[in-house]
């Protein structure tokens, strides 16, 4: 029970044990449950979409939904993003790029970043018909957080310390696969092929990730899985808009 509350209070606002202790082996093991967290978080969202569908246009909805679903993750896996961009988007050494993503401050590169992926998310949720809306936002987080247990089982860590340290390493890949399958079979179950094409789509940007966070920084950090996350979710909803 400790790694599934482990994985809820990380990638969620819901804390039901706010004195839990974690070690690095307690968070390594909770890598086996990002996909069904994620998927948690696709429910909770799907029920926010079913009750406010009735109310709000589409383009209110859809507004009213990604921020909801940033704000339900305490926007953690957006500041990732930000800062793998200020960090790996122009060359720099791996050094350098170590110490920009431990800079709380935000550069143009991390604002853009963001900026793009909300606009992109709110235009696909706006553009799903309702049916198919409920379904995407249960279907997307449980493949994107499957994807970042993956990422963290086969990358070592970029650095000694830090979250990324701690959560990152080597395993046996087992719980993570698993974690994968279940995330895979909610998709097909309930998206059918295009399921299938989004969960495609999301372990593209997981190996061309993967090899860019080895090559810049021989291995992964915190930061880097919050950006591989946001990226994955942007790919599956463009995935399901088009299929």
């Amino acid at each position: 029970m400790k790694p599934f509350l482990l994985a809820l209070q990380f990638f969620t606002i819901i804390t039901l044990r706010s004195d839990l202790s974690a070690g690095d082996d307690d968070l390594r093991r909770s890598r086996a449950w990002y996909g069904p967290v994620g998927v948690v978080l696709g429910l909770i969202l799907a029920g926010a979409g079913w009750l406010l569908g009735g109310v709000l246009p589409p383009l209110a909805l859809a507004g009213v939904l990604t921020a909801l679903w940033a704000k339900l993750t305490r926007f953690l896996h957006l500041d990732g993003l930000a800062d793998t961009a200020d960090a790996l988007v122009h060359m720099t050494s791996r050094e350098r790029a170590l110490e920009i993503m431990k800079d709380s401050r935000v550069g143009s590169f991390g604002v853009c970043a963001v900026v793009i992926t909300l606009l992109a998310k709110f235009a696909a949720l706006a553009s799903l018909e309702p049916s198919r809306l409920l379904t995407a936002l249960i279907v997307v987080p449980g493949l994107a957080r499957a994807l970042a247990g993956l990422l963290a089982a086969l990358l070592p860590p970029a650095r000694a310390q830090g979250l990324g340290a701690a959560v990152a390493g080597p395993g046996s890949l087992v719980p993570e696969l698993i974690s994968a399958a279940a995330a895979l079979a909610v998709a097909g179950l309930l998206a059918g092929r295009a399921g299938f094409l989004a969960a495609l789509g999301v372990l593209l940007v997981g190996l061309v990730q993967g090899w860019w966070y080895q090559r810049r920084l021989g291995g992964v950090t915190g930061d880097n899985l919050g950006a591989s996350i946001e990226s994955a979710e942007v790919m599956a909803l463009l995935v399901l808009c088009a299929a």
